[in-house]
């Protein structure tokens, strides 16, 4: 993190690949160890060729459940509509690998699906991918569960998106063509550091092309961004949504700090109380996934595994 905070830039493309590189040597040394939880791959889709996997880490010890089971975490990374992969190539390979293994290492069976991305697909294919995961997940219980835990929770199903993966988990439980579609109850969303609007109606940032490429044009922004989602909802998908975590870094770039201004109170708005909100101190947009298992700017993954203990338990 010594490294991560003499990086002056916030805007993502000036940090991203920095941060990725002062991260490799570190994972690096500790890959052994990462290693030592297990992982396997599983296509959940197999209409298609491409970008239809999901890998699965399974905890050496469980954390049980009232039912006794393990809970589940679906994790969504990001990159900006059109980049991303659940197992990135060398030298990054231990990215995800890592963060996998880092809730894996605290109880939970933790899946990181593949989805389609930009130009192939369009708003909001990259939700339904990740809905499509999920449901088979549902479906194959069975077929993921391993003898040396106790069976996973399908009443005990977390998911966190990260960047653009945050947009697409915002889509999944919120805009209800896909999210009546889910089916499994969703024990709770983590939304990390992803934007709650692309239309800045006071005009200080325009959203870049591929979040139009992806979301569409201004007016289709105006309808399909998170903030017009949620207000959308009424009452009674309110009361049934679940339960918010909000996680975002310290330096996050200047627009999306400025998208952030207005969730915590919407939410309220319509809830009746805030969500709690975790801000990864020290950390910018890149690195708190890549923190994961480096044993430095680890708290904010520690009080997201408190925030869904709490609901378990």
């Amino acid at each position: 993190m010594d490294i991560i905070s003499k990086f002056v830039e916030t805007a993502i493309p000036a940090i991203n690949l920095k941060t990725l590189a002062a991260f490799v040597p570190i994972l690096d040394e500790r890959k052994a160890e990462i290693e030592k939880i297990e992982r396997k791959s599983f296509i959940y889709n197999d209409k298609r060729n491409t970008r239809n996997e999901l890998d699965v880490y399974y905890p050496l010890n469980s954390t049980l459940t009232q039912s006794g089971k393990t809970p589940i975490l679906f994790f969504i990374y990001g990159g900006g509509f059109s980049t991303g992969s659940k197992q990135f190539p060398e030298p990054f390979s231990m990215g995800y690998r890592a963060l996998g293994s880092f809730f894996a290492q605290r109880g939970f069976i933790t899946i990181i699906p593949d989805y389609r991305l930009i130009p192939e697909v369009k708003f909001p294919a990259s939700s339904e991918d990740v809905r499509d995961a999920v449901n088979w997940v549902y479906a194959n219980v069975d077929v993921i569960g391993v003898p040396s835990i106790p069976a996973p929770d399908l009443d005990a199903i977390f998911i966190m998106g990260h960047s653009a993966g945050d947009v697409h988990t915002k889509v999944l439980s919120l805009y209800p063509p896909v999210s009546s579609t889910v089916q499994p109850r969703l024990k709770g969303v983590i939304w990390c550091g992803g934007s709650w609007f692309m239309v800045d109606e006071k005009k200080r940032f325009k959203a870049e092309v591929p979040t139009m490429q992806y979301i569409g044009s201004e007016e289709e922004q105006r309808q399909r961004q998170p903030k017009a989602l949620w207000n959308a909802l009424s009452d009674e998908q309110i009361k049934d949504h679940p339960d918010i975590l909000l996680v975002r870094a310290e330096r996050e770039p200047e627009w999306l700090l400025l998208t952030w201004e207005e969730i915590i109170p919407d939410i309220e708005k319509r809830r009746g109380e805030a969500p709690q909100m975790i801000i990864g101190k020290g950390h910018n947009h890149i690195s708190p996934n890549w923190a994961l298992c480096s044993g430095q700017g680890e708290e904010w993954g520690e009080e997201v595994v408190t925030w869904m203990k709490a609901r378990i338990n």
